[in-house]
């Protein structure tokens, strides 16, 4: 990786060709079922744009995408901070994860969005308790391999639950505060 903040086409390139040439650093249980929640955001893309259902799923799988790719990208930083100068390669590599499903994650997004607009503030408060709750569990049976790079997974599960307790904490904070619909 070059010195500078913003990436380069170069950079970008080698990015893509380093996962595309070592898949097997780069997929976990967690990477497989994210890349199923994009699809599901794909296919919920060709439903018309009116349908209940889509009117009710999108905002929540936007924001388990959300905090996917955020959280995916906060720990990936963590590592990278705290242990590149001792395995430099190790960290990159991890480094690179976390972009790839920071990317992963906003193309889902990005698939989503004509569909979350016009949504009720009632309807982002469930989606981001959704979120929390779903990341719980994934977090509590699925813990994600790379949450024990180190041997700090946990340290890294106990901060994961607390973020997401936090989360949901906000939920509820907000839906108690939220005017009721008419």
């Amino acid at each position: 990786m070059h010195a500078s903040l913003v990436p380069t086409a170069t950079d970008l390139a080698e990015l893509l060709g380093y996962v595309l040439g070592n898949p097997f650093l780069f997929i976990s249980s967690s990477t497989v079922m994210t890349t199923g929640l994009v699809l599901g955001a794909v296919a919920m893309s060709l439903v018309p744009r009116g349908a209940p259902a889509l009117r009710i799923a999108a905002p929540p799988l936007a924001m388990v995408l959300a905090y996917f790719g955020l959280g995916s990208m906060v720990l990936a930083t963590e590592i990278f901070a705290r242990f590149h100068a001792a395995i430099p390669d190790a960290t990159e590599t991890q480094l690179a994860s976390g972009i790839g499903h920071l990317v992963e994650a906003a193309a889902g997004v990005a698939v989503l969005f004509p569909h979350l607009r016009r949504r009720s503030r009632h309807a982002w408060i469930v989606a981001n308790a959704v979120a929390a709750a779903y990341w719980m569990a994934q977090v509590l049976v699925i813990t994600p391999p790379w949450f024990a790079f180190q041997g700090q997974l946990e340290v890294v599960r106990m901060l994961a639950l607390a973020t997401l307790a936090a989360g949901a904490l906000v939920s509820l904070v907000l839906w108690r505060a939220a005017p009721r619909p008419a």
